[in-house]
Order: structure tokens, then sequence, then C-alpha cells
């Protein structure tokens, strides 16, 4: 694995860290950052539209406002990838994927605050003609095809061209969550010496289909889990809620995506007598346009240009492990928000146009000051200038409103933020397999810019404060692998978005700093091989949450009472709602993976593996405003998978059954604003079946 910016066993990593392989990703249908939190234990990851909202132990980013800073960081064969709407078509040809749990502001800056997620696909090998193709097909009309070819290309370079192609009908009845994208992904290496590395990368995704979708909560007596809030009856069904239930728009939008992504990217690798010097420039372009319906009609067209470069000077040696270095990044967007509740209640348009210029510098070492022992420290410094311009216009008719095209108001805000994160620790090899480390971290995520006017149109940055820890162990012969840690969090200027009447009395949907937090808890990772065709393998974490302290202040004249479900008082005209002491959003106090995989040997030498899994998690909040339909309640979900697989391995075929009974469980969602207490939820796949098949070509 690379999390620490050098190649390293797992084993070895003073983390918390789950690392998913590709058999595992491809055994579970893996097409999206949304699919990874099947696989890990304390991370959460649902939709707002077109962005992905991803949380780690409750720290993340909710994400719907397309200008929403994320607080894990997601990387890509090395490149971040800074907007929440532009990770999706990454899931092909994936060698496997990194789930960093805890801050790693040190080695991979601003807005990792919860973590980093880590997709690395496979890289061209030298002097290989290889390829392999993969299909699965199964119900909701799903056909997924990839596949990969490795040529050389003389003596010391090689490409590598993969592709992917996924339609699914949507899990909703409104046609809605379903899965329509295709990609490509070019990779080239060339290694002229043992001292020099180039490579050179590009890809482009198409993501459509009719979009994320949502299904209403509190669910009426007898009704489908998976009745999409866009089909008629679930639109009567919010009509019929006060206050402003039966005033909204009772259309149908036709929701749909169509985002295009392109990258580019390259890698230099030079060996030098005394360390590696690695240069990484990347750019890259994201195109949405987004119509989605949490409940109103919310349309989102945006385009994002982005440029990136990392510049790392390391050497890993006995005694002494070190890296510096220094990071520039620039980021450039245009787009608009179209939000429709009705030509009475809200009909607005918000166009902007945000730029983002951002510099860091790093460095981290491990040092062996005795043998055996072993101390770490590390730094970055970030600095990061943002600005933001645009309008507010107000596009009611009249007599509900100024006019189509009526401008409200205009923003044009700039800010400097900086930060300074750290790493400090020690680790001590207690035998030869067995590792004990003690770190503390810190995290920062950017501060930002609200679509309005001073004093609403800045919000502080976010940090974290972590304590961990752990024991990396293996035993019996490397059969039993145990990983055992402990965590402490601090969670500080924590940002929350809200409706709300901005500085102007404009309905506008803001983010606030609005409180502090402590996230506490302990994780237990273990694989046990007890014989050679038996392999158990599970996970737990355990997680204490609360808020120390957490207010929202909203004008009265747009409270709704039962929209919120803290205590609540009135001050002046604002009503204040209290939510300190709360079970933090987005972490169940216990998460949970089991698996067992036995393998049966037939006739020919030949194998059929059978893998059953499991996840469960207990009750959590999906949302932050703390209302009844937003306390999901747990949840156990099972998986089978069977494969046949030849002696040599050339090609298998298998079937697989996914959550097995059908249950209905949530991963986020968005609270309508103008109806108390109706909560448009995301929701989790129900049962999916199918078949699927593999053959390769070619390799050493």
């Amino acid at each position: 694995m690379t999390a620490e910016r050098r190649e390293e066993s797992v084993q070895k990593a003073p983390l918390t860290i789950q690392v998913i392989g590709a058999d595992a990703l491809r055994e579970s249908g893996i097409t999206s950052a949304v699919d990874i939190s099947k696989l890990t234990t304390g991370v959460q990851i649902g939709v707002g539209g077109s962005s992905t909202q991803i949380y780690v132990r409750g720290v993340g980013d909710f994400a719907f406002n397309p200008l929403a800073n994320p607080g894990v960081a997601f990387n890509v064969d090395g490149v971040y990838i800074a907007r929440p709407d532009g990770l999706g078509g990454n899931f092909y040809d994936v060698a496997r994927v990194e789930v960093l749990k805890g801050p790693q502001g040190t080695l991979y800056g601003r807005n990792a605050n919860g973590g980093s997620i880590n997709v690395i696909t496979n890289e061209a090998r030298l002097d290989e003609t290889s390829g392999d193709f993969n299909v699965e097909y199964g119900n909701f009309n799903l056909i997924h095809t990839d596949g990969a070819v490795n040529l050389p290309v003389g003596d010391s370079a090689a490409i590598r061209i993969a592709a992917n192609a996924v339609h699914r009908s949507g899990y909703l009845s409104d046609g809605t969550n379903d899965d329509v994208q295709q990609g490509g992904r070019v990779r080239f290496k060339w290694e002229p010496t043992d001292d020099l590395t180039l490579r050179l990368n590009t890809d482009y995704s198409h993501i459509g289909g009719d979009n994320g979708g949502y299904t209403y909560l509190p669910r009426q007596p007898g009704q489908d889990p998976w009745l999409g809030v866009g089909s008629p009856a679930a639109i009567a069904y919010r009509g019929s809620f006060p206050p402003l239930g039966p005033l909204l728009d009772t259309s149908i939008p036709d929701t749909r995506q169509d985002t295009k992504i392109w990258g580019i990217s390259g890698q230099l690798d030079l060996r030098l007598p005394f360390a590696t010097l690695t240069v990484l420039p990347a750019f890259r372009d994201t195109d949405v346009y987004s119509l989605s319906y949490p409940g109103f009609r919310y349309e989102q067209p945006n385009k994002v240009r982005e440029s990136t470069l990392e510049t790392r000077l390391g050497n890993s040696a006995p005694g002494l492990t070190w890296v510096v270095g220094g990071y520039f990044f620039h980021e450039s967007g245009a787009g608009d928000i179209n939000i429709l509740e009705s030509d009475i209640v809200q009909n607005t348009e918000i166009n902007y146009n945000p730029k983002t210029t951002a510099y860091a510098v790093f460095g981290q070492a491990t040092y062996e000051v005795v043998p055996d022992l072993r101390v770490i420290a590390g730094a970055r410094y970030t600095y990061e200038k943002r600005s933001l311009v645009g309008n507010y216009l107000d596009n009611r008719p009249a007599p509900y409103g100024p006019g189509p095209g009526t401008v409200l108001e205009s923003f044009d805000t700039a800010e400097d933020f900086n930060g300074i994160t750290y790493k400090a620790g020690l680790e001590y090899d207690l035998a030869p397999q067995s590792l004990l480390y003690l770190t503390t971290s810190t995290g920062f995520k950017a501060g930002g810019l609200n679509e309005t006017v001073p004093p609403d149109a800045v919000y502080r940055p976010e940090t974290l404060l972590a304590y961990e820890f752990g024991s990396r162990n293996r035993f019996l012969d490397n059969h039993l692998q145990a990983n055992f840690g402990l965590y402490y969090w601090s969670y500080k200027h924590l940002q929350d978005q809200r409706v709300t009447f901005d500085p102007l009395n404009t309905i506008n949907l803001l983010t606030y700093n609005v409180g502090n937090a402590t996230i506490r808890g302990a994780t237990i990772d273990i694989v046990y091989k007890p014989f050679q065709y038996d392999t158990i393998s599970t996970s737990v974490e355990y997680a204490d949450s609360y808020y120390d302290s957490f207010k929202v202040q909203v004008p009265t004249a747009v409270f709704f009472p039962g929209s919120i479900g803290c205590p609540t008082t009135h001050v002046g005209l604002e009503t204040v709602a209290d939510c300190a002491g709360y079970q933090v959003a987005r972490v169940p106090k216990y998460t949970g993976t089991l698996g067992y995989e036995h393998d049966f040997t037939v006739p020919g030498d030949a194998l059929i593996a059978v893998a059953g899994s499991g996840k469960f998690a207990t009750r959590e909040w999906v949302a932050t405003d703390f209302i009844p339909a937003e306390n999901a309640a747990g949840y156990v979900t099972f998986d089978l998978n069977v494969t046949y697989v030849p002696k040599d391995n050339r090609y298998n075929v298998g079937a697989f059954v996914r959550n097995i009974g059908d249950r209905a469980y949530y991963t986020g969602g968005f609270e309508q604003p103008f109806v108390a207490g109706l909560f448009a939820a995301n929701i989790a796949p129900p049962r999916t079946f199918g078949v699927r098949g593999s053959v390769k070509f070619g390799g050493k």
C-alpha cells in the first residue's frame, strides 16, 4: 500500500486503514464511491444530486451545494479530486482501494479531515502482453462490462488500455438510483533506466441516466420502501403535510444526469543517490448537468477545471524514512443552481463563479532512536485564497414574486485561509510481526464562501485533533492477522448547511460553523485462515460520539414547528435549536463486517469458491435536523458469491446474491425545507442477483 506516500506492507502502517483488493471489489459489484461503504466500517457514503457525500466516523461534508468542500480526501493514482460531483467513473481495472481513517493533513493536505480514500488502478506492466474481459448480468436490467489490455512498447515501455460500461435500471419506482456510465483509461509507463520511471495517464468518464433518487420518511403504512419521491403517490403524500405541502409544485421533473469528466496526469520518479524525486502534475475537467428531485426540482449545471502539482523528495532506509514536498492547487468554475418548490413558495436561480488557489509545504519523518523504537514527526502548512462572484435571482411570476429574472442580491467575496497540521507519534516492534503505535495528528478542512453577502458570506475551517493507539499483528505462522485500535477525536467548528433567510432576507442554503463534537471508540480487524481452503474475516468498529455544542439559529419567520428535533428557544426574532449531547450524525455506535470463504476442490484441480459476507450497523442519525424520520434503524445484510475457477485460472464464472434479505436501510438525505418532518432519504440497493464471468489472456 502507499498510504504513507511510500510502498510498504499495510501491517507496517501506524494508522487505521482498510485495504479492499480487486477480487473483493469485483465480487461486491463496486461501480461507484457510494458502494465502498458496503465493505468498510465507520464509513457512510450518500448522494446529494450528483455529489458524493463521504463521511468517516461522522466527519465529512453534506455536499449538496456544489460549492461545498469535501471532508474526506479522494485520490485516484495519487491525484486529488476536489469536487464531490467528479468522483464517478473510476471503479474499473482497479488494483485496490485504501480507506484511511483519521486526519491525513500532513501528507494529504486540505480536506483530509476525516481521512482519505485512495483508488489505485493497475499500471502498465513492462515486457508483458496480457489482458482481461469481465461481464456481469443481473436483475434491474444490469449489464456491466469492463476489460483491459496491456502491451509492451519496446524493451523499456508499456501501455495499458482499460474500458468500462455499466447500464442498470433504477432501484426506485420513479426510475432513479440507476447506474449508467461509460469510461476509458490509458496508462503509459516508460522506464529507460533503473533510476528513472515516467508514467502518463489519461481518462474519460460519462455518467448519465436518471440520477440519484430519494424515498420519503416517515414511510406510509404498507408503502414499498423503494417508492421514489418522484412518483405520483409520493407527491400526493408530500402534499398532505402541513404547513406548505399543498402549495408545492406537483409536476414531476424529468430527472437526469449528464456528467463528462476527463483528466490527464503524469508522474516522474527519479532515483537519486540519496533520495527519490517525485513530480506529479495533473489537470481535470468536470462538466456536470444534474436534474434531481429530493422533493423539489433541483437543477445544477456547472463546469470546473482543476490543476494540481505535487513535488516530493523522500527516502526509506534502515533507521530513517523521510519525505518533504510542496503542493499547488488551482480550481475555477462556473455554474447555476436552479430550485423550484413552486411559483408561490420558491423559484430561484443562483449563478456563481468560484475560484480557489492553494499552496502547501510539508514534511514527515520516522526515525529509529533505539532498536525497534521509532519516533514519527511531520507537519504541513497550507495557504489558500478563495473568491466567489455571482447573483441570486427570483423567478417567481407576479403576483407571487417580482417577476422572472429579478436580481435579489449580488455577491462578490474573497477570503484567505491558512492552517498548520501535524503528526507525531511512536512506533515499537513488540515482536517481528507485532507493531505498537501511538500517534496524535490534526486535520484541516478548508473554510468557504456562501452565495450571499456579509456577515454570512464566509465560514471558518473545520479542524480535527486525533489521538490513536493501535497494534498490528500476525500470529500462528501468518495464519492469523489481528489488528486493534483505540481512538479519540476532538472535532471543532463543524460546518453545517441550513435553509434559512440570508442577510438580505432571501431564502438561501447557507453553510455555518455550528459547534464541536467528540468521537471516541475502538476498532478490531481479524483475518484467520485455519485451513488451506478456509478464510474467516471480521471487522468491528465502536464509536461513542456526541456534540459538545451544536446550535442552529434561524429566523422565527421561517421556523416550522417539527422541522428541528432539538430543544428550541426564541430569542427576539430568532429561533435557536440546541443539539448539544446528541449522537453525532452518520456515526452508528457499532458497525461491523463478517466474511467466510471455503474453496471446494473438484475434478481437474479446479475450485468452487463459496463466499458469504455480511454487514451490520446500529441506529444512527442520517442528517442533522434530528427529526424522528432521520433516526434510521440498525440493519443487517448478507451477500453470497459462488465462483468456479479452473486450474489455470484463465477464466472464471460465478453467481451472486447481494442483500439477500432485501433489507431497506438509509445512508443520508435532506429534509423538505417547507414540509416539517418529511425527509427525502438516500436508500441502499434492494436485493440484487445475477451471474458474472471473466477471461484472462497472456501474462507472465
